[in-house]
């Protein structure tokens, strides 16, 4: 759960080699509620920030990011850890929440007051303790991609993997109408997401459910969807390849995301042995945004584009 108002907190600091740092945030997650990194500095190092609503564990957290670090054949990053005063966090993260746009999508808080953009598509999300509120340069290559491709193609059945506070499944459910499963591995994130999901009046159309990473594939097995959206981790989307892919309709497209350029060549051929061919590739201040398609597929239907 997010931290109690007026609680006391903790911060947890740590600088780690940009490649790993979605390792190791991820390793925080366990330890906190709300997990934060940086672009890299002329040292190619990111700062990872994590809040706490309590003590953590100093030599668990320590021994989890050992592990990471051993792993990926680097140092051990150096932890400090520091007690934060009282204050309300959750609402000063809200109102430092203001509105923006991306694209058409005009995202802003529920408690937003003011006149929405016209030709614009609202959607009400709320600053909190889940990923994905379109400030991430990965969440903002696949609001691009989805409305690259809604000049196109319509999508009745849609697959959001690793939902988050739920930002693509609104926008997919607003863009087409369509009917989404919405699935989150952190069981904390689900509650984040039903609010959302309500607030842009989207109950009827989005079902939320919880998926276990890989060894919870009863999502996937449904299968026949004509848009899934994955916007998690390198590791994940290649171990989930197969699934995803058996669990795509003829003619379907695929929104992979949530790595760096550098990872992308690793998740491009892994899919593309599956049969699947690369339509877009989409960058986004370092990280890719990947749309692919069944072989054959005209791909003129969303332009490459490339941002840094």
């Amino acid at each position: 759960m997010p931290p109690p108002l007026e609680n006391e907190a903790w911060r947890l600091i740590l600088r780690v080699p940009a490649l790993s740092r979605e390792r190791f945030a991820a390793a925080l997650e366990s330890f906190a509620e709300a997990v934060s990194f940086t672009e890299p500095d002329k040292a190619g190092l990111a700062l990872i920030e994590a809040i706490a609503n309590s003590p953590p564990n100093s030599g668990m957290v320590r021994a989890s990011l050992a592990l990471i670090a051993a792993s990926a054949g680097i140092a051990e990053p150096e932890l400090a850890v520091e007690k934060l005063p009282r204050r309300d966090w959750l609402a000063d993260s809200q109102k430092a929440f203001a509105p923006f746009r991306i694209g058409r999508f005009f995202i802003h808080g529920s408690d937003f007051r003011g006149v929405v953009p016209a030709g614009t598509i609202p959607l009400a999300i709320d600053a909190g303790m889940a990923f994905g509120t379109g400030r991430h340069e990965s969440t903002q290559g696949c609001l691009i991609a989805l409305q690259w491709l809604s000049r196109s193609q319509a999508f009745a059945r849609v697959l959001d993997l690793g939902c988050g506070c739920g930002i693509l499944s609104i926008a997919a459910a607003k863009l087409w109408r369509a009917k989404v499963l919405a699935c989150e591995i952190d069981p904390q994130a689900i509650p984040i997401a039903r609010t959302a999901i309500q607030k842009n009046g989207l109950a009827n159309r989005i079902r939320l459910a919880w998926a276990d990473g890989p060894r919870r594939r009863e999502p996937m097995r449904r299968g026949n969807f004509d848009l899934i959206a994955a916007n998690i981790l390198a590791p994940p989307l290649i171990a989930l390849s197969r699934d995803l892919a058996r669990a795509l309709a003829p003619g379907g497209m695929i929104l992979l995301a949530g790595f760096l350029r550098a990872e992308g060549v690793k998740v491009e051929m892994r899919y593309r042995a599956l049969g699947l061919r690369v339509i877009s590739r989409i960058d986004q201040g370092g990280w890719r945004t990947l749309v692919l398609g069944r072989s054959g597929r005209s791909s003129r239907l969303v332009p490459e584009r490339r941002q840094s």
